[in-house]
């Protein structure tokens, strides 16, 4: 499998990639128009320093040092504009890629991966790469080609002190090389920990209020705390084993005179080179090692940004959901599940589920949490992939529908009521973006939302989400059932509706459910047993399994799994 590189990065920019290069080009001649002064110096000294010194040759020589330094400015200009663009459109392209790669992942990875690590990846990692791109790429190009310009050229003066040059350069080499061999180790810590570190950070801020209420902010205080202890201990670590090796690097590159100054001042005795020579060594000493000075910050550089690049390309490697290519618009559905087995990794949940859903019917799913009740309604819109059976809608298997056919066919009321930071007519719209304001509103009403919604002082234009007005949970709850009315997909898969409502909250959501599943078919997982004692059958979870199926009376009369469960919900009822 290819690894993270540069040139993976390049291949993410695209056509990007072009403008990329041609800025580095234009870098590599801004670095050589650099050069090219101190050689119409050398040239005008060995006129002024000749037997025949000719002022107007050597006048000429320092209008080509003037176009030279005018060039290296334009270079630079365009380098520069063309690094930038390249950079941000390879941002955007790889933001792109990301986030459709991700839509197309089961939620297997999204319970695997944090939000945190995920906002890094998609924010911080990439935001490194612009800067690289943008900056260091052309940069880099320059450090490496140009010192090998400058070497060449020095030695068609004089291969001796040319090769005096290398001299601390290798030495330098060698000590950066075996002190910077931990650099991948800490760089995969450090992403490990920032990671950790917004992870944290979310979970203290959007917690407080639970904490705060069971005086345990001190504790969710410590998870953060760890881990910037942590953080700081990385650095720490980090810095002690790379701050020799850089350190003495730096050294050596500034240490060119040592060998350039008394061997060319030797040769210059023995009248191997005249004096000309010998001073442009001397300058070209301190310039062509402080060419390379910038080296030793890219090897740091380019290790943490690749590490970061291993982190998208871990993402960008993982194999998308597959879906059929039959495409098939449903105006009914029944549902069976034909001994389905399914894991979460390792782990079975549910073990050899069969069962039949006819159409335009209401099934609860009931049974104590972790049950399995929620995976088994999840697996319908193949939010997970099964590894044993099948599931059917009108007898054919889910695997064949492309996506648009299974999803077009379903409507979902989640547990935890997601809003979109934008309008409330915007909210509804998910469900239809294409409806009219007068079937946005009938939705409304139908939700048993419009009234409320007509209260505000903006109306439909009210802001949801951080910035604007915060609702119940019952409220977030109609204004989903909105947007299944207006979807009005044959099946619905309602996930807990009327767990966490107060009691006029949930009348006007029963309410909104009888429109919501008039000739539907329908899914329903339910923890207050009351809302579905008029459902055409009730399937009681135990452990991943079906343990009991059968009406509301039916399954009382039996007096297992169920009557149990409904004899602590009535308890429960009478308490309150």
């Amino acid at each position: 499998m290819e690894k993270a590189s540069v040139g993976y990065l390049f291949r993410l920019a695209g056509k990007s990639s072009i403008l990329l290069l041609f800025s580095a080009l234009f870098s590599i001649i801004s670095g050589i128009m650099d050069f090219v002064p101190l050689v119409m110096l050398y040239r005008v000294l060995l006129f002024l320093f000749g037997n025949n010194p000719n002022i107007d040759l050597a006048m000429q020589y320092a209008v080509y040092a003037g176009i030279a330094i005018i060039v290296k400015f334009v270079a630079m200009l365009i380098s520069g504009s063309l690094s930038h663009i390249g950079a941000f459109n390879t941002l955007y392209e790889i933001r792109k890629r990301l986030s459709i790669h991700i839509a197309t992942l089961n939620l297997g990875f999204f319970t695997k991966t944090t939000s945190g690590k995920l906002k890094k990846t998609i924010i911080e990692d990439t935001e490194r790469i612009e800067t690289m791109l943008a900056h260091q790429v052309p940069d880099l190009a320059k450090a490496l080609v140009v010192p090998l310009l400058m070497f060449g050229y020095l030695c068609t003066l004089h291969v001796g002190l040319a090769l005096c040059l290398l001299i601390p350069i290798l030495i330098g080499a060698v000590v950066l090389a075996v002190g910077m061999r931990s650099s991948g180790k800490y760089m995969s810590w450090y992403h490990q920990l920032v990671g950790q570190l917004n992870s944290s950070i979310m979970q203290f801020i959007n917690g407080m209020n639970v904490m705060k209420s069971f005086n345990v902010t001190a504790k969710g205080f410590k998870q953060y705390s760890d881990t910037v202890e942590e953080y700081h201990k990385m650095w720490t670590e980090c810095s002690r084993a790379q701050a020799w090796p850089y350190g003495l690097f730096m050294v050596l590159i500034e240490s060119g005179l040592l060998f350039s100054f008394p061997v060319g001042g030797w040769l210059y005795l023995q009248g191997s080179v005249d004096l000309p020579t010998y001073l442009f060594f001397l300058i070209m000493s301190i310039v062509f090692l402080s060419s390379l000075k910038s080296l030793s910050g890219f090897a740091v550089a380019i290790s943490q940004i690749l590490t970061g690049t291993e982190k998208i390309k871990d993402i960008m490697d993982l194999p998308q959901q597959g879906f059929g290519s039959t495409h098939q618009v449903l105006n009914q559905v029944d549902v069976a599940f034909e001994n389905v087995h399914f894991s979460y990794e390792e782990d079975e949940v549910l073990h050899d589920i069969s069962l039949t859903i006819p159409a335009n019917t209401l099934t609860a799913f009931v049974g104590v949490s972790g049950s399995g009740k929620s995976t088994t309604a999840q697996l319908v819109p193949r939010f997970w992939d099964i590894q044993k059976g099948q599931i059917r809608l009108n007898g054919q298997s889910i695997d064949t529908f492309d996506e648009s056919s299974l999803m077009e066919s379903m409507s979902f009321v989640f547990q935890d009521a997601f809003m979109l930071s934008d309008t409330i007519r915007m909210n509804i719209l998910v469900g239809k973006d294409e409806a009219t304001d007068e079937e946005i509103q009938a939705a409304a009403k139908a939700a048993q939302i419009h009234d409320f919604i007509i209260s505000l002082p903006d109306g439909y234009d009210t802001v949801m989400g951080e910035a604007g007005i915060k609702m119940s949970g019952g409220e977030k709850q109609r204004i989903c059932i909105a947007r299944a009315i207006l979807k009005d997909a044959p099946l619905v898969i309602f996930d807990e509706a009327t767990s966490f409502t107060d009691i006029e909250n949930e009348r006007k959501i029963q309410l909104a459910l009888n429109e919501l599943l008039q000739n539907k078919t329908t899914i329903m997982i339910a923890h207050r047993l009351n809302t579905i004692k008029h459902a055409d059958q009730i399937c009681v979870f135990d452990e991943g399994r079906i343990v009991e199926r059968g009406t509301h009376e039916e399954l009382l009369h039996r007096k297992g799994s169920y009557a149990k469960l409904w004899a602590i919900y009535a308890e429960e009822g009478q308490n309150d």
